[in-house]
């Protein structure tokens, strides 16, 4: 009688373990974004330049998450001015986790938004692109987003938003994998 019992409640537990050491269920990723490969791009293997013509160093960096923005031309046209306020109503929503977050918009050439930023704590502008200048790495495509540790690691690519309406649909999983992100590192 007590070895029946012991069947009854030990066996699922058993066949738990055993299921999940066998692969036998596919676990669903929580990712909105899509994982770059590894070894991750690094924030030191591209060069960009501020809106004060002096390179970007990664110790100006290093404290924060960072959304990464390349728009395909140094004219803020109607996608790139859409994925901006994407980012940036994305940004208000994070709570005190907007904190340790901050924007970077990459533009290709030429630096000609600068009058149109309202927080530059919150959003920096620079020029460059997505080409490493050093090591063998991922190049970052224009028009995308990508999110960055606090290590440089460059890990994580988005597609931008086609209009209003996506945007508001796609900004809860946007705004999710940066919670997840800070607090799986606890940084």
């Amino acid at each position: 009688m007590v070895s029946a019992l012991v069947l009854v409640f030990a066996a699922p537990v058993i066949l738990a373990y055993v299921a999940m050491h066998m692969g036998w269920f596919q676990v669903a990723t929580k990712n909105n974004g899509t994982l770059l490969d590894m070894p991750y791009p690094h924030f030191d293997q591209f060069q960009w330049v501020g809106v004060d013509d002096q390179p970007l160093h990664f110790k100006d960096f290093e404290t924060q998450w960072w959304w990464i923005y390349f728009p395909e031309q140094n004219t803020c046209d109607e996608a790139c001015e859409l994925n901006i306020h994407w980012l940036t109503q994305t940004h208000a929503t994070l709570g005190k986790e907007s904190e340790k977050l901050t924007r970077l918009i990459v533009f290709p050439d030429d630096i000609i938004y600068e009058d149109e930023v309202q927080d530059s704590e919150q959003l920096r502008l620079a020029r460059g692109n997505g080409k490493p200048i050093m090591g063998e790495g991922v190049q970052l495509e224009t028009g995308k987003i990508y999110l960055m540790d606090v290590h440089g690691n460059i890990f994580m690519r988005y597609e931008p938003v086609a209009d209003e309406q996506e945007a508001i649909m796609r900004s809860k999983g946007l705004r999710d994998d940066v919670r997840r992100a800070i607090k799986a590192t606890g940084l």
